[in-house]
């Protein structure tokens, strides 16, 4: 008798195969890219220009990729950074192609395909339409080297209005390109003064897996004026998101906040997108995401441990030594207990936090490169 999961592996190797054939025209068709390293960066980032425009991002990277072989474009191998006029959900992809002079390119060598949608590339997407900024030239793309990255990326802000902006940081080697999002925003203002700037707002947590009678605390950065509050939102990651608020209308207070999610019980088993959106007594408002799900476990904790718990270690279960268990209630980078404004761990003064920024960081790592599998996962979820 063939199972449901059965079937699922046996659909995920056939789908294997065939993106392996399909991607390995050029030599480094299957090969993992090598993403950006955001894991030491801060959450809020204030950049005032009434001092001055230029702002340093760092960045690091796990290991360097510089063997470009003879089937590869020129540049392939390079990292290229992108601001962002909104924040994006998970279940929201970015073009993978930059302009059509980079599928020219990638064609010349045969490592395009060929039927590229104008959506999937960015200087013909009309869903990305005057929201996409580049910090690097395209004709400057940086080495994949462990000098360029300690150089950090300079980032000229005259060039992009005032206003809050995700980073996202691009692998270019066609024909799998990657993106990597920075884990907080960037607030370009030009006075110094909360009411002369509308709020802006980071979500620090990754994926969570929590039992179905448990919750899940979403905490990040906040920068907004005095009286100004919060609503969360949860949404079944879906083709179709209906957002529901959990928390309403809570009060900001500082530059950190933490709101509790219970799962209801129509999202038992399943996984749940968050959204949070800012909003100050002025009615301007910034709106951002969790980077990754919430995974609610069919399973109650922590009275089910004792026969393993959920599928994923065991959620909220304590081992042997009484810490937590690998898939405990806060997911991989995020911070642990954070409960309240004034006591939320992990957010410290960033080296790049800015005059008002929180300093919040991302305690995850980056895997050392994006390989098939990865890529294989992605491209059935673009699917």
């Amino acid at each position: 008798m063939v199972t449901q999961q059965g079937r699922m592996w046996a659909s995920v190797f056939g789908a294997t195969v065939f993106f392996a054939a399909s991607t390995a025209a050029a030599s480094n068709g299957t090969k993992p890219r090598i993403p950006v390293d955001w894991s030491d960066s801060a959450c809020m980032n204030i950049v005032d220009r009434s001092t001055g425009t230029m702002r340093n991002i760092p960045y690091s990277i796990a290991q360097e990729d510089t063997d470009i072989t003879d089937d590869e474009v020129a540049d392939s191998r390079t990292h290229q950074f992108f601001a962002m006029c909104r924040a994006r959900d998970p279940q929201t992809f970015l073009p993978r192609w930059i302009t059509q002079a980079d599928i020219d390119a990638a064609n010349a060598v045969g490592a395009a395909p060929d039927d590229i949608d104008p959506e999937d590339v960015f200087e013909t997407s009309t869903t990305w339409a005057d929201c996409w900024h580049r910090i690097t030239p395209d004709d400057e793309r940086r080495p994949i080297t462990f000098a360029a990255a300690g150089e950090g990326q300079d980032w000229d802000t005259s060039a992009v209005p005032a206003g809050t902006y995700t980073i996202e940081a691009y692998t270019w080697e066609p024909p799998l390109n990657i993106y990597s999002l920075h884990p907080g925003v960037y607030k370009i203002v030009d006075s110094p003064g909360l009411a002369d700037s509308p709020p802006a707002l980071g979500v620090s947590n990754t994926e969570e897996v929590i039992n179905r009678n448990e919750t899940a605390t979403i905490h990040g950065c906040v920068s907004a004026m005095e009286g100004s509050t919060i609503t969360a939102y949860w949404g079944r990651a879906a083709s179709e998101v209906e957002w529901q608020p959990f928390i309403e209308n809570d009060p900001v207070t500082g530059e950190t906040f933490a709101v509790e999610f219970t799962p209801p019980e129509s999202v038992v088993g399943e996984s749940t997108m968050i959204r949070v959106d800012v909003t100050d007594p002025m009615g301007r408002s910034y709106t951002n995401y969790m980077r990754e799900l919430v995974i609610v476990l069919g399973t109650d904790g922590p009275s089910d441990c004792e026969d393993g718990g959920g599928f994923i270690g065991g959620a909220g279960c304590e081992d042997d030594t009484g810490t937590g268990g690998e898939g405990s209630g806060t997911g991989e980078g995020s911070d642990t207990g954070a409960t309240s404004n004034a006591t939320t761990p992990g957010l410290d003064d960033g080296e790049d936090g800015g005059g008002n920024g929180c300093g919040c960081r991302s305690q995850g790592s980056t895997p050392a490169g994006i390989g098939l599998f990865g890529l294989l996962l992605l491209w059935r979820r673009r699917r």
